[in-house]
């Protein structure tokens, strides 16, 4: 499998992730980072890909041609029509809890980092299976 610029990142984010899990600290950076890590993983995986009739490249051609406001509301149409549901849901939840993490409090636990880096571990399980 050639990877992207963008899966190389995300693994790099994976291994971010699960080492600050492994020493248990800032747990809510293990979140936030193994959202960033999905993000990167899956665009990988899913780009480029046609919405419509619309080749798209990145995440603002998926944005335009689904006529969106929003990357991330873009990221997670995109990832629920071409991925599995238990990928999307892996993919929210992360996302859910790292804007917790970042807007209202850092004070997570270490259960809650354990569970993005499965989910992570999840994601990119699937985004290193061949199609």
């Amino acid at each position: 499998m050639h990877k992207s610029k963008k899966f190389t990142h995300g693994e790099r984010n994976k291994f971010l992730a699960e080492k600050l899990n492994n020493e248990k600290v800032y747990f809510d950076w293990v979140v936030t980072v193994a959202f960033y890590s999905a993000i990167h993983l899956l665009e990988g995986k899913i780009l480029p890909c046609k919405v419509g009739i619309q080749e798209c490249k990145n995440i603002q051609e998926v944005r335009e041609a689904y006529n969106l406001k929003g990357r991330h509301v873009a990221r997670f149409k995109l990832i629920e029509r071409f991925a599995p549901p238990e990928i999307s849901i892996g993919y929210k939840w992360p996302d859910d809890r790292s804007r917790y993490t970042r807007y209202i409090t850092f004070k997570i636990d270490n259960a809650v980092s354990d569970k993005a880096v499965r989910h992570l571990n999840d994601i990119h399980k699937y985004c290193t299976q061949k199609n």
